[in-house]
C-alpha cells in the first residue's frame, strides 16, 4: 500500500516553500505510516529553508513536531499498532551504540548519521514527487505532510489524554527547551536564569527554570508581546534588548550577572550576550543553531579568570521517549503549559506565512493542521 500526500517542499534554500502532492511509500519492517493531523514549526524548519544547514540534501520535505494516527505497520513492528494516536520525535535511539549505551540518547551516533543524510534510519527515501524523483525526510520525519512513513523509534505512543494540537510541539520545542534548563544546565533551586529569544523553544527554557524552582527568571527579546507572554510561563523580570541594555539590566536585577545563562536564537550575538550576562562560575548554554562557519567569540582570559561554563544542548539533553511521557504528565498535573505555546493555527497551504510570522515575532509556535 502507497498513500498520496501533500508536503511542504524545500526545492531551493532560500526560497519560497512549495506545497505539492507527493507519494508516500509502503514501510518495511519496523516503519510506520502516520497520518499527521497537527505538525508544530520549528525554527529549525526555517533555517532549514533559510539555508543554515546546505550540507542536508534537498529536495526535501521539512517538519519535525508532528501528531496523528498510525495508519499502516509494517513488519515486526512492536511498540505501536494502527489506530494509535502518536507523536514524532527526531532523534531514533539505536540504544546499541556508545552514546546510547552511556545514556546518552540524545548524541546517538547512528541516528545522527540518517538525520544528516536526510533518510530514514534505513538509509531508504521513501517519499516520491509525481515525476517519480525521489525527496528527502528533514530529521527522519518529514512531519510537514499529511502523511508520512517513519520508523516506529521516530514516534511515541500517547498514553494520556491530550489533543494531537499540543502533542505535537512536544517533539521539539518541549523537550528542547525544558530539557536544557532541567537537564543540560540542570537549573539548581533558588538560582538566577536568563533567557535570550522567546521562541517555542526559549519559552519552555523558561518553564523549564521554574520547574527546577529558579528565584528570579530574566527573558529577554525584542518583541513586548514575547515579553508579556514570557510572564504566563514563570518569568520574573522582562528585557526589551531594544529598549535598554542587556548586560547592564540584567547585572541590576541579578546582582552582577546570572548563575545560569541560556541562548535560544540562533544569532551569533545573542549567543555572545549570553556570555557576558553570566556571572563568575555561571553556566552559559547555547541552544539556538547558528550558521555553518560562524564562530562565537569569547575573550580567553576572561573566561579563565571567571571560570564560566560554556554548553552546548542538543535536543535538550533528553531521552526522548521517556521524557516526553514525562512531560506530557507534568502537563496533565497543570505543573507544564502547553495549551498556550501554540499561538495561532495554519493550513499547509500556509507555510511560508508561519515562516514569516516567526521571523517577524508574532508567534510562539504556530502549528499546521488539516
Amino acid at each position: 500500500m502507497t498513500a498520496q500526500s501533500y508536503s511542504a517542499v524545500i526545492r531551493r534554500y532560500g526560497e519560497p516553500l512549495s506545497v505539492e502532492e507527493v507519494e508516500i511509500l509502503e514501510p518495511d519492517p519496523g516503519e510506520v505510516v502516520v497520518r499527521i493531523e497537527a505538525s508544530g514549526v520549528c525554527h529549525s524548519d526555517l533555517s532549514l529553508a533559510r539555508g543554515y544547514y546546505p550540507d542536508i540534501p534537498i529536495p526535501i520535505v521539512p517538519g519535525h513536531e508532528g501528531a496523528g494516527t498510525v495508519v499502516e505497520v509494517g513488519d515486526d513492528v512492536t511498540s505501536v499498532k494502527k489506530g494509535d494516536k502518536v507523536f514524532t520525535i527526531w532523534m531514533a535511539s539505536c540504544y546499541n551504540c556508545e552514546y546510547c549505551l552511556s545514556g546518552r540518547f540524545h548524541l546517538c551516533e547512528n541516528a545522527l548519521e540518517s538525520i544528516v543524510n536526510a533518510s530514514l534510519p534505513s538509509g531508504k527515501l521513501k517519499i516520491r514527487d509525481k515525476a517519480g524523483n525521489s525527496i528527502h525526510h528533514f530529521t527522519s520525519t518529514a512531519a510537514l505532510s499529511s502523511y508520512t512513513v517513519v520508523h516506529e523509534k521516530n514516534v511515541v505512543k500517547l498514553t494520556v489524554d491530550v489533543s494531537l494540537e499540543k502533542a505535537a510541539i512536544l517533539g521539539c520545542a518541549v523537550l528542547t527547551g525544558v530539557g536544557a534548563a532541567l537537564k543540560t544546565a540542570n537549573v539548581k533551586e533558588g538560582s538566577t536564569v536568563a533567557v535570550i529569544g522567546l521562541g517555542g523553544v526559549g519559552m519552555n527554557i523558561v518553564q523549564g527554570a521554574r520547574l527546577a524552582g529558579a528565584e528570579k527568571i530574566i527573558a529577554i527579546d525584542i518583541y513586548d508581546s514575547k515579553l508579556e507572554w514570557a510572564t504566563k510561563f514563570g518569568a520574573t523580570h522582562l528585557i526589551n534588548a531594544l529598549k535598554e541594555d542587556p548586560v547592564e539590566a540584567v547585572k541590576k536585577v541579578g546582582g552582577g550577572g546570572v548563575d545560569y545563562s541560556f541562548e535560544a536564537t540562533g544569532n551569533v550575538v545573542a549567543m555572545e550576550l549570553a556570555y557576558k550576562i553570566a556571572k563568575r562560575g555561571g553556566v552559559v548554554t547555547i541552544v539556538g543553531v547558528e550558521k555553518g562557519g560562524v564562530n562565537i567569540r569569547i575573550p580567553a582570559l576572561d573566561l579563565h579568570m571567571t571560570e564560566k561554563t560554556i554548553k552546548g544542548c542538543y535536543y535538550g539533553s533528553s531521552s526522548p521517549r521517556l521524557d516526553s511521557l514525562k512531560y506530557l504528565r507534568l502537563y496533565k498535573a497543570g505543573k507544564l503549559l502547553l495549551d498556550e505555546l501554540v499561538t495561532r493555527s495554519y493550513r499547509l497551504e500556509e507555510i511560508n506565512e508561519v515562516f514569516k510570522d516567526m521571523e517577524e515575532g508574532r508567534i510562539i509556535r504556530g502549528v499546521v493542521v488539516p
